[in-house]
């Protein structure tokens, strides 16, 4: 008895210095009135550090708590990838389906497929630098016809990697195509619903109403100004999606079950793209593969706006890493190497970027994730 209770001592122990080391990361950001963070740290199923920092909303005194509300950048990448690996899950789609079969008008891009929107390989160009914004918002109905006005693919689709925001902007019509359902709708029933994520919503032209909603900033000589609002905030599937820590503990226990998804579909948006060539990516279905020091690592960084956001996942380990902020200045890369340096001190002594692995080796990765 005696023993078993040394034991959780040390543990506790050992967890209060790790959660102590996470807040001396963060705690500079509750001096004065300044935008801040979200943070979470997850291992075995469970929350063992969750901290806010500083003000969702400074003009309205509203501090950062778990129940903040972030709009997530592309972060919201792996989100929408979910949807088509639900549609596919389900047999109403295929990977390598064609983008032409559910977009007729992007005759230009017929050797585009699904497999190339999701991995950064389409070639479709990018034209946040060339679309006229004056006649008002767009929404991703609009950009269709913006595609279809350019030269067709910048590079033939599956030769290169080039991360495209507008590649993940034509996945929503698909999903609509498919399904018959608003993007947003969808998302609500077959994604966040099944996940538990309850306060995660899609953000587009309707203006959905987000409780206790954070707002973006950018640092200025006299402190902070708002930096919400872009012309461009209607356009949902590269971006455009609110959630809550609470959600990300719900999505990362959803990853490792199948309420969302089957094990061999996960499987597959966890495996690195293979290029024409046969030359790999570190780029799976919406998240990026590699590792970090030895570890196998799952992850996304999203930017937008006035918001600044991350997580990172280590499956084997059971260990993930969310880092939410507000501020254009945020770094969440930054500060989850030095959470995960925390919670994961003992490093294999070269930290090479991880190597090809063999479907048999992913498949047993992922049993005992």
């Amino acid at each position: 008895m005696f023993v078993l209770i040394a034991l959780v001592s040390v543990t506790s122990n050992a967890q209060n210095e790790q959660a102590g080391e996470v807040t001396a990361l963060f705690e500079h950001l509750n001096v004065g009135m300044q935008p801040g963070a979200a943070v979470m740290v997850i291992k075995d199923g469970g929350i063992v550090y969750s901290g806010g920092f500083g003000y969702a909303n400074i003009e309205e005194n509203m501090p950062i708590d778990a129940n903040s509300t972030f709009r997530l950048g592309s972060v919201a990448k792996q989100f929408t990838a979910m949807a088509i690996m639900v549609l596919a899950d389900e047999g109403k789609l295929d990977y390598d389906d064609p983008l032409v079969r559910y977009i007729p008008e992007l005759e230009k891009y017929l050797g585009v497929t699904i497999r190339h929107l999701l991995t950064h390989t389409s070639g479709v160009p990018d034209y946040y630098d060339t679309f006229d914004t004056s006649a008002g918002m767009p929404t991703n109905a609009d950009m269709p016809a913006v595609l279809a006005a350019m030269d067709g693919p910048v590079s033939a689709p599956g030769e290169m990697y080039a991360y495209s925001n507008p590649a993940y902007e034509m996945l929503p019509l698909v999903v609509e195509k498919v399904s018959g359902k608003s993007f947003s709708e969808f998302m609500k029933r077959k994604v966040f619903g099944p996940a538990g994520m309850d306060d995660s919503l899609i953000y587009d032209h309707t203006e959905p109403e987000i409780a206790n909603r954070v707002y973006g900033y950018e640092p200025t000589a006299d402190g902070f100004k708002l930096k919400d609002y872009h012309a461009l905030n209607y356009l949902d599937g590269s971006g455009g999606m609110y959630a809550t820590l609470e959600d990300f503990l719900a999505w990362d226990t959803a990853l490792y079950g199948d309420d969302l998804v089957s094990d061999a579909t996960l499987i597959k948006g966890f495996t690195r793209h293979t290029l024409n060539n046969g030359d790999e990516i570190d780029y799976g279905f919406g998240w990026r593969l590699d590792q970090h020091c030895g570890h196998r690592r799952i992850a996304h960084n999203g930017s937008w706006v006035g918001f600044r956001t991350g997580i990172a996942r280590f499956p084997d380990e059971k260990l993930t890493i969310v880092v939410l902020t507000n501020r254009t200045d945020g770094n969440p890369a930054s500060y989850i190497q030095k959470i995960t340096d925390i919670y994961l001190p003992e490093h294999d002594s070269d930290c090479q970027p991880v190597l090809a692995v063999t479907m048999d080796k992913l498949q047993n990765w992922w049993r005992h994730s």
